[in-house]
């Protein structure tokens, strides 16, 4: 009877258990620390200046059941963050301040998960922001999109006490809500915090960079880029460095035709190449362009036509 009663009670506790936790779809929680999605503890809604910010949003679908497309690779979600101010008048509502936004770029096992951790203002020590190929800001100049500037904008608060709404939107609409308060009498702290984020994105970005999958393979062809490249004014001025490897991106040439005869202009194909700068870094400059042109019913001396933007890479992963 005892054994009886004890299931019951099991059944009723993870019943009451499954419900509550099904209430938190559209809910925005945070910490001062890292979320455990799965359970989650250390739960608050009052924050003081200086304080890390975490957060998970819960979602009543994963983001490929909410928009509707299973085959979908990458999805852009919306970071939202807001100040609700107060009315000037009794008769009015507060409003809604929009302080930054963010947009968080979605791939892998994630797309499938019915929550998704988002960094307000984490830590070094502890960021699922960057340096994940499932969750990714992007870098927009010379600092990163997310919690870097979520952290620069709230650097900028009066100081007081503040009511901070994160909103996630997919698809336009809102799938997760949620606020805190935050208070101080200072908030030049996360202005640092957000230089040391910055810094941290851009080490962790370098750290998983690779380069390019080959597409073709042929050493003849990659030291007519070398020399081609080499000789250009863009090498001169910009790039400079000691040219370590070429990587073909294209597998064949693309013919450009004069749109109105037909008749062949040039002939050209893309590479990456992987240069060690002057200061013992190593950057991989994308989307080189080389060119042929058709004269005399042949095609002449490899020329460089242009070039894309570059990112860092570990020395010791261009051989990779």
């Amino acid at each position: 009877m005892k054994h009886q009663l004890f299931l019951s009670l099991l059944v009723i506790l993870l019943f009451v258990s499954m419900n509550s936790f099904a209430q938190n779809s559209g809910e925005i929680v945070f910490s001062k620390n890292l979320i455990n999605a799965s359970n989650p503890g250390g739960l608050t809604t009052q924050f003081q200046s200086g304080d890390h910010i975490y957060s998970v949003a819960f979602l009543e679908n994963s983001i490929l059941g909410i928009i509707g497309k299973e085959s979908a690779k990458q999805v852009s979600v919306e970071v939202f963050i807001y100040e609700l101010k107060p009315p000037l008048y009794d008769y009015q509502q507060p409003s809604e301040m929009q302080l930054e936004t963010g947009t968080l770029w979605v791939s892998g096992n994630a797309l499938e998960k019915k929550y998704i951790p988002l960094d307000i203002i984490p830590g070094t020590t502890e960021v699922t922001a960057y340096g994940s190929d499932e969750l990714m800001y992007k870098k927009f100049g010379p600092k990163f999109d997310g919690p870097v500037k979520f952290a620069e904008r709230l650097s900028q608060l009066e100081a007081g006490e503040h009511t901070i709404i994160v909103k996630l939107k997919c698809n336009y609409n809102v799938v997760a809500e949620g606020k805190f308060v935050i208070a101080g009498d200072d908030y030049a702290a996360y202005k640092n915090a957000s230089k040391e984020l910055n810094e941290y994105a851009g080490g962790a970005k370098t750290k998983a960079a690779v380069m390019p999958k080959s597409a073709r393979s042929d050493k003849s062809l990659e030291a007519e880029m070398i020399t081609a490249f080499k000789a250009s004014q863009t090498y001169k001025d910009r790039v400079k460095g000691e040219i370590l490897r070429v990587v073909i991106i294209d597998p064949d040439w693309m013919i450009r035709r004069n749109q109105l005869t037909g008749i062949i202009l040039h002939r050209y194909i893309r590479a990456a190449i992987a240069v060690k700068n002057s200061d013992g870094t190593c950057t991989v400059w994308q989307n080189v362009t080389f060119q042929q042109d058709y004269v005399s019913n042949k095609f002449q001396k490899t020329r460089f036509d242009g070039i894309g933007d570059p990112y860092k890479i570990p020395c010791e992963s261009v051989n990779k």
